[in-house]
């Protein structure tokens, strides 16, 4: 009967806005020619695929969280992992800027922010000099919409999607722009309730010879999660003359996150050919401040296009987590932190002729952290501390940066080549406990990064072009960070201060065929390639720790498609990729590699269906990986969506689906020296939503102010 519903529902509000458009003749005025034009929903560039969300209808629908999980070989975990290509370490931008998160803290945000406020998204896999090197697998920056029309704009959206629980959106953007003042001022809320459903089957062997059975533990996890969350933004731009700008600008996001879990563990040991069953509730309750504030100049010197720019950035972030959990005994925790980050940069793009052109820059970031964390343990009445998980940590790093880059620009052949020195200067202190005493760590290192990028146009349009840059993956913060954070009785997860960094060699060979298709052959070698390891350290308790292994290597095919036109009203995207990853393990793991090929696929059909009316019908498929230690199944989705224009074209209504059959599942299996394990994981994906946006622009175009780059450093926050 749903489906009739979903019909009806459909039926009425079309009748309603077609009922509704009483006058089309405003239309036909020459000054609103630029509104209708079609923009193409991918864009192809060597090393670079751009994916504009306006043109779509169900990846234009949720959060960012959703919209990146959709994206062409982009695989987005619950964990916060991001892999690009079948590779991970990925940094992730908006507008230019690191998200400063990871982990639970990006997910956090990105399943905040709207898809509604975004304009498009830049896959970038090889990212030149100009970039910060961190990111092995490149950057993904997500673009949000800019209003450039004089006077005054508005942009209001929202959204509701709901399958076991709900979850709303709300945004409202206002822009204020004259020829030399650009205002701009928006808002966005969220809300949702989500269920999470995890199965954990561990075999643990003991590490004694004389002993062939494993102990089976059996994880059987409910948790149920309420998120808020208020993101702003506020800035402004003043054009000071012909030649020169300034801007200010400050955003910050306001998150509470409430969690109850239950958690059911079964024990069949051997040894006491016993069966135990214990059972773990947890109640944890969060809230997050976040607030980064930028200063920009930008300075074009002659009519040629000697520009520099310059910005000046601070962040702050802080967290509290109060979490009490009801096990084989009571235990409760209190967590709190803090983030200050400093940033400076100076770039200058210097071109000497049509021919030669000069880029170069230098860039100085200071990161100053402080966590601290206190278990106590109900004894009788009494809470007593528990001195063997309490720590406190303090982290101080300094990252000193330089570049150049030429640019060389022949009629049918393009040369850049750049070369990026980055200085990293580490100091840390770990307060002592029961088990160990106070420790202080001192580091530095230096790194070169060169890129070369060589692209050959031929005279039918088309291009070939071979890249080759060395990036840099630092431990997020999180990952040093030696605190243990308590999932249940049996499962612990705990940072690694003697984290090293990983670095990569990434080359690539691409063919552009005009604006219709790209194929591209990539490779990568990782040295100290950093994943999550399982570790049983007595008493069947599983530690989750990052851990360097000896290398990662990774190379494959990769085939995309812009909108090919099937029929005059069918247009089709296509994407495809087939991935072999090969992980070294150490020596005292069960196997000493592994490796797996794995195809991935991605298809989208639009249909224009006339009168203001589209449908869109999409999904993708990705087989089994190699990732580190784990093996992750196969997956796959669907998602169709329905969009008509309303209130003369100045809005539009959306009803969607996505994950129609409820096949987005996470199915990993794992290996440790004397741990095998299996793990499925089940979301809120299946979802079915309804979107509303309006949008009030009037006046003429103007050239849209640059915005610079700021805290580029700060992705590895997570705390």
């Amino acid at each position: 009967m749903k489906k009739y519903y979903v019909w009806i529902m459909l039926w009425g509000i079309g009748s309603h806005t077609v009922w509704g458009q009483t006058d089309t003749i405003a239309h036909q005025e020459l000054e609103e020619v630029v509104i209708i034009a079609k923009l193409p929903r991918v864009e192809m560039q060597s090393g670079k695929m751009t994916y504009r969300m306006d043109a779509t209808i169900t990846q234009s629908q949720g959060s960012a969280f959703d919209v990146l999980s959709s994206l062409p070989g982009v695989i987005l975990q619950s964990d916060g992992s991001v892999y690009l290509n079948g590779k991970a370490g990925v940094n992730i931008m908006m507008d230019g800027k690191l998200t400063y998160l990871s982990g639970q803290d990006l997910v956090s945000l990105l399943k905040s922010t709207p898809a509604g406020v975004i304009d498009k998204i830049d896959l970038i896999s090889q990212p030149s000099a100009r970039y910060d090197a961190s990111g092995n697998a490149g950057i993904i920056d997500i673009r949000t919409k800019k209003i450039i029309r004089k006077g005054m704009n508005l942009s209001l959206d929202g959204s509701y999607e709901r399958w076991k629980h709900g979850t709303g959106f709300g945004s409202a953007s206002l822009n204020m722009r004259t020829n030399k003042f650009n205002f701009y001022l928006s808002y966005s809320h969220f809300q949702s309730r989500t269920q999470h459903e995890v199965i954990a089957n561990r075999d643990i062997f003991p590490i004694s010879e004389q002993e062939q059975e494993a102990t089976q533990i059996e994880l059987n996890s409910l948790r149920l999660r309420r998120n808020r969350s208020n993101y702003y933004r506020v800035g402004v731009d003043y054009q000071v003359s012909d030649k020169t700008s300034v801007g200010f600008s400050t955003d910050g996001n306001l998150g509470n996150d409430q969690e109850l879990g239950d958690v059911s563990s079964l024990v069949d040991s051997p040894k006491t050919n016993h069966r135990s069953a214990f059972r773990t509730l947890n109640d944890t309750d969060r809230s997050r401040n976040n607030f980064t504030t930028t200063l920009n100049l930008t300075h074009t010197f002659n009519p040629d296009g000697g520009i520099l720019d310059a910005s000046a950035d601070y962040l702050r972030y802080r967290f509290r987590e109060n979490q009490l959990l009801h096990g084989e005994d009571t235990l409760r925790g209190m967590m709190n932190g803090g983030i200050h980050l400093y940033s400076g940069q100076a770039n200058l793009v210097q071109p000497f002729s049509e021919t030669f052109t000069l880029r170069a820059g230098v860039k100085s970031t200071f990161v100053s952290i402080d966590n601290g964390a206190d278990y106590e343990r109900l004894q009788d009445i009494l809470w007593n501390p528990d001195r063997e998980i309490s720590s406190d940590f303090k982290y101080d790093e300094n990252i000193n940066a330089a570049y150049a880059q030429l640019d060389i620009n022949f009629a049918s052949f393009r040369i850049e080549a750049g070369l990026r020195m980055e200085n990293t200067r580490i100091e840390s202190t770990q307060s002592g406990n029961s088990s160990q005493q106070d420790s202080t760590s001192k580091s530095q290192y230096t790194h070169l990064f060169p890129n070369l990028s060589l692209q050959y146009r031929f005279k039918s349009g088309n291009s070939l072009a071979l890249t080759y840059g060395k990036r840099i993956t630092r431990p997020n913060y999180r990952d040093l960070n030696p605190f243990i954070y308590i999932f249940d009785d049996y499962t612990y997860e705990q940072g690694n201060t003697l984290l090293k960094p990983e670095l990569t060699d990434n080359i690539e060979l691409s063919y552009l065929h005009k604006d219709l298709f790209r194929v591209s052959l990539q490779f990568s070698y990782t040295q100290d390639a950093i994943i999550k390891s399982y570790l049983d350290k007595g008493s069947y308790r599983v530690y989750v720790t990052p851990d360097n292994l000896s290398s990662r290597l990774s190379l494959g095919p990769q085939i995309s498609t812009s909108q090919l036109p099937i029929t005059s009203f069918w247009d089709v995207n296509l994407s495809a990729s087939l991935t072999y990853n090969l992980y070294r393990l150490p020596d005292n793991y069960p196997t000493d590699v592994n490796k797996r090929l794995t195809l991935s696929t991605n298809l989208s059909n639009q249909f224009n269906l006339g009168n203001n009316w589209s449908v869109e019908l999409s999904g993708f498929y990705n087989g089994k990986m190699a990732m580190g230690q784990a093996t992750v199944y196969p997956l796959w989705q669907v998602n169709a969506g329905i969009r008509k224009k309303i209130w003369n074209d100045k809005g539009s209504i959306r009803l969607f689906a996505r994950d129609v059959f409820r096949s987005n599942v996470s199915k990993i299996s794992l290996q440790a020296p004397n741990l095998l394990g299996r793990i499925e994981e089940w979301q809120d994906n299946a979802v079915i939503g309804v979107s509303v946006s309006y949008r009030l622009n009037r006046g003429l175009e103007v050239k849209e102010s640059r915005q610079k780059s700021s805290i580029n450093e700060s992705k590895r926050i997570d705390l």
